[in-house]
Formats: C-alpha cells, structure tokens, sequence
C-alpha cells in the first residue's frame, strides 16, 4: 500500500496542535503522519477501538493540510462512510474534513484510554528493582 502515493486532509491550527502534542506523548520524537500508520495498524490489528469521546474542538483559523500515506486517507474515507451520520449527530461534522480531524482526535483519545492499564517505568524504577531483587535474594 505504501507505493501508492499520497493524500492530504485539511485541518484547523489548533487541531493540528493537539496532534503534534498527542503524537509527542505516545511516540517520542515521531511525526503525526507516522504516529498515523502505527495506529490505523494498531487498530486493524484490534489492539483498541477507536470510540467517540467528549471532545470540544476549535475549528476557527485557516486550513492547513496534513500530508497522509495515500492507506491511511483510504481509511479513514471508509470510516466516514461507516461512521458518517453517528459523527453528524454527536459533532456535527457534516464534511470529511470535519470528520477526519475529530476521528483523528478520537484516535488519540482511544489510545489515551486503552494506556490507562498499562504501567509505565522510567529508568530509575529499574534500578530500584534491582536493588529490591538483589536485596531479597540475600534473605532467602
């Protein structure tokens, strides 16, 4: 799919700010489109459902596109044909436009809920296991 070229999908600025700042925080020093594959592939592969979340969104500003590998605008256009009129009811996102950016913003928040069971370990915790292993390996 890859080889297939390219799309572009129009979003607001603080749409697109919101993106960059979730895709920082899921996948460090990666770019949104590339944040984008992982997680259509997570999903087809059904690691998590995408669900429709309480989101308010900004849609003042001009438009900026978001260049998208060619699968991932092909996507998301079968998910608007899916999902069309539940978008249209819930958010009033009567264009593709519109119901790309919240989908996207429901990607996020999707993932954001499907994290909430996963324990996160710095480096430093690690350490402190060491310790802790080491330390109860002399008691017994």
């Amino acid at each position: 799919m890859p080889s297939q070229g390219y799309g572009t999908i129009g979003l607001k600025p603080a749409i697109i700010s919101t993106l960059q700042k979730s895709t920082d925080e899921y996948y460090p020093g990666m770019f949104l489109p590339s944040a984008l594959i992982i997680m259509m592939n997570e999903i087809k592969r059904e690691y998590y459902e995408v669900g429709m979340h309480n989101i308010k969104i900004d849609f003042s500003g001009r438009y900026t596109s978001l260049t998208v590998r060619s699968d991932v605008k092909i996507w998301f256009e079968e998910n608007y044909k899916i999902l069309k009129e539940k978008y249209e009811k819930k958010y009033k996102a009567n264009n593709f436009t519109k119901f790309a950016s919240i989908f996207m913003l429901n990607i996020f928040e999707s993932k954001a809920v499907s994290q909430n069971n996963i324990i996160k370990l710095k480096e430093a915790d690690f350490n402190w296991l060491k310790s802790e292993y080491s330390q109860r390996k002399k008691e017994y």
